[in-house]
């Protein structure tokens, strides 16, 4: 046990341990007990709950039965038409035990499936409605076709708030015998960002390097500069006394060399910039905030480069 991955052995198995998203499970287990559950589709970001509660549903519906009316598929592994054709509509055509009850065809990351074989699906929804629902889950909306959205209730699952993740890592701390201070589960979740697969991921992680839970130690192994030596970092971009070598050097040990994504650490910029945008002139942070997102794309597009290093200096000097 001492080596299970704790987002499996804390990984919600019912509907009363799924936090974060209260409107969306007391809408679903109403469906349920009125015997009138529709196709599903459950998006938004991951970490949030989807998948967890498309399980739940499977077990309060069939409980150990679950083997013959329940098929689950990973549509980015499995996302061409064959796919659809053959396995889905298979399992779709077939009698369920004793030919009680409806089937249940959950399709996980169903956003990767191709044009074709997402219009081979909504035909295979049409045709098998009396007898199957679909749970489709996905973390993009947009890319779901129109006609298959229309033809599922569309749950929104939400990042879950702050208090909610902190609340979840303080009971995997006692349970696991962990010490920790509130900030430093604060820092876990707000760089998990409503993620709480994330934010499980991470504590874990920490764990591994030392039984006490610390705000440093949290960043350090997220990848993710603090808040603190972001600001440091700031003050040196923006004072005059220091120039662009000194500058560059300055970026070079504290963020580079020290393996720091230079994607989060311009968000963490951006997050500092806004904490002192009373002291900036509005012309001169639009530039920064402007530039920063146009610097940040091309920095999570390509790989790594000093180059970067270098405009991200530009931006702040020729200000």
């Amino acid at each position: 046990m001492n080596n299970l991955l704790w987002i499996e052995k804390y990984r919600p198995l019912d509907f009363k341990n799924i936090i974060g998203q209260t409107r969306n499970i007391e809408l679903l287990e109403e469906m349920i007990e009125q015997g009138s559950l529709p196709h599903l589709l459950l998006y938004g970001k991951s970490g949030t709950g989807k998948t967890s509660t498309v399980m739940a549903i499977a077990d309060k519906l069939y409980g150990n039965n679950k083997t013959f009316h329940v098929m689950k598929l990973d549509a980015s592994d499995d996302r061409g038409i064959n796919t659809v054709r053959d396995e889905i509509k298979g399992f779709a055509e077939k009698m369920t035990l004793f030919n009680q009850g409806i089937k249940l065809i959950i399709l996980d990351e169903v956003d990767s499936m191709t044009f074709d074989a997402q219009a081979a699906l909504r035909r295979i929804i049409e045709t098998y409605s009396d007898t199957t629902r679909f749970c489709l889950i996905c973390n993009y909306e947009n890319k779901i076709s129109p006609p298959i959205k229309a033809r599922c209730v569309n749950l929104r699952f939400h990042p879950i708030n702050k208090d909610i993740i902190v609340s979840k890592l303080k009971e995997i701390c006692n349970n696991e015998n962990l010490k920790y201070d509130e900030d430093s589960l604060g820092v876990i979740a707000e760089l998990s960002s409503g993620d709480l697969r994330k934010s499980i991921n991470i504590l874990q992680s920490v764990s591994m390097r030392n039984y006490k839970i610390t705000k440093d130690l949290c960043y350090e192994t997220a990848g993710v500069p603090s808040i603190k030596l972001t600001e440091k970092m700031y003050k040196i971009l923006i004072n005059n006394k220091y120039d662009f070598n000194t500058s560059y050097q300055e970026l070079e040990s504290n963020i580079i060399n020290k393996g720091v994504s230079l994607s989060l650490f311009i968000k963490q910029l951006t997050k500092v910039i806004i904490k002192y945008i009373d002291s900036i002139e509005s012309d001169i942070l639009a530039n920064y905030l402007n530039d920063l997102a146009t610097l940040e794309a091309s920095v999570a597009n390509s790989t790594f480069g000093y180059i970067y290093i270098i405009s991200l200096i530009g931006i702040f000097k020729k200000n």
